[in-house]
């Protein structure tokens, strides 16, 4: 009986042994997937970017504008691009071209509006000349209008103001804020 009770003693502990064994087999095997960092879980911003791309706007087959830049880099959730070294040309349909430069600015792709915001410089092809700190085109109204520090200069007149907004490529424009036109050789 000895012999009999050291086998079933045997066997319990062999089968203790297997259990364990299988737990463990079971619990490594069946061991949930590591939890992602919250940080993880957002998603990230796609953009496209572009280099030395020209956007247009037209209207009725006419070109109204269109704006290159260096720099190009739209989100295509929002549809706004930001833009870097623009450069661009508004053609007013009573035969004026501007040339614009800035050395920043937004496009909404949605609105078709332009905000360009660092160093804004314009050039009319008849010599009128226009700077400010921001330009922003609402193409809904179809006006131009200039902010912080803004000076336009024709001839023997200068003008300068806080804003300026003009619908026809500044041969009219309503200047506000400090603002002030000189004329004859005291614009100089």
């Amino acid at each position: 009986m000895k012999i009999l009770s050291d086998n079933k003693n045997k066997i319990a502990i062999y089968a203790f042994i297997i259990a364990v064994i299988a737990i463990c087999v079971w619990a490594v095997t069946t061991k949930p997937a590591t939890q992602k960092k919250a940080a993880d879980d957002t998603p990230k911003q796609q953009t496209m970017d572009y280099t030395g791309n020209t956007i247009v706007e037209e209207r009725d087959g006419k070109k109204i504008w269109e704006i290159s830049a260096d720099s190009i880099v739209m989100d295509p959730q929002t549809q706004k691009a930001e833009m870097q070294n623009i450069t661009g040309k508004y053609y007013d349909e009573n035969g004026y071209t501007l040339t614009l430069t800035a050395a920043h600015g937004i496009y909404d792709d949605k609105a078709k509006n332009i905000t360009m915001d660092t160093g804004v410089h314009v050039e009319r092809d008849d010599g009128l000349t226009f700077d400010s700190q921001s330009l922003s085109w609402d193409n809904d109204s179809q006006v131009f209008t200039g902010e912080g520090n803004v000076k336009i200069v024709k001839g023997d007149m200068q003008a300068e103001g806080n804003k300026i907004e003009s619908s026809n490529a500044f041969s009219q424009f309503k200047l506000s804020g400090n603002a002030h036109i000189v004329k004859g050789s005291a614009a100089k």
